[in-house]
């Protein structure tokens, strides 16, 4: 099939509005979370990230011709956006999750090999990468990318009609730096790639939390103060840790639920 940039196929609106969510689960949500709860250990925070995005997705972008759909994995539960007037579906990761998943054995495929080696099958992107494993490491027959992509959306699109791609985003620092849509084919390669960094703001309270003329210099740190670094600094680590900060095993277990 002739291939036409997805460029025109993606508003400005819905390009802000995806990079505004991600941003608010970052800066915002994950620093009100542990001021007001100040757990002990931070061991689910990196899987409450994830919860979080989806939260603000579903609240912030569904609407006229946006739905945003749950599908399950075992105990774990997923978001897809579906652009309806657009015919554009979307999943929302991390760009180091896709390099894990490109990386990774697996019995069944992941999600997002299911949704692009079916909506995406007609698309193949003209530079490819050497397997990880070697060839055949991704492949899977047909019929179990076509049964559990149906099993994901569930009648919802009509999926010759959809393409699929991933919304990949960094951090550093705890903030949000690099976000962009990619257009995948079956094998995750890249077919084009779009950037939002455009739409990326600054934390600005980050930036002006600095002492004003009239702080007392050289008094002693309150405890309030304190605790506010505190828990900036583990957003910081925990947020660019991506899931390093919990258990291998229950990662691992995640990971392979996807």
């Amino acid at each position: 099939m002739e291939y036409n940039s997805i460029q025109p196929r993606i508003p400005n609106n819905l390009r802000s509005r995806v990079v505004a969510c991600i941003s608010k689960s970052l800066q915002d949500d994950v620093t009100r979370y542990l001021k007001e709860f100040q757990p002990d250990t931070k061991n689910a925070l990196p899987h409450m990230i994830g919860d979080m995005i989806n939260t603000n997705v579903q609240n912030d972008l569904t609407g006229e011709f946006v739905d945003i759909i749950p599908f399950k994995r075992y105990a774990w539960t997923g978001k897809i956006i579906i652009d309806r007037g657009n015919r554009i579906t979307y999943s929302v990761l991390r760009e180091k999750r896709l390099s894990q998943i490109r990386k990774t054995k697996r019995d069944r495929p992941h999600y997002l090999q299911s949704a692009v080696s079916v909506l995406n099958k007609n698309f193949k992107a003209t530079v490819k990468q050497m397997s990880f494993f070697g060839e055949g490491t991704y492949t899977f027959d047909n019929e179990t990318l076509e049964k559990d992509c149906a099993t994901i959306f569930a009648g919802r699109i009509e999926k010759d009609d959809f393409i699929h791609c991933a919304i990949l985003y960094n951090t550093s620092r705890g903030e949000l730096t690099d976000a962009k849509i990619v257009f995948l084919d079956k094998d995750l390669d890249e077919i084009e790639a779009i950037s939002l960094n455009e739409f990326i703001k600054p934390d600005f309270a980050a930036l002006t939390n600095t002492p004003t003329p009239t702080d007392d210099i050289g008094a002693p740190e309150s405890k309030t103060s304190s605790r506010l670094i505190s828990v900036r600094n583990t957003v910081n680590q925990t947020i660019d840790s991506g899931d390093s900060a919990t258990s291998h095993v229950r990662v691992r277990e995640y990971e392979n639920q996807a």
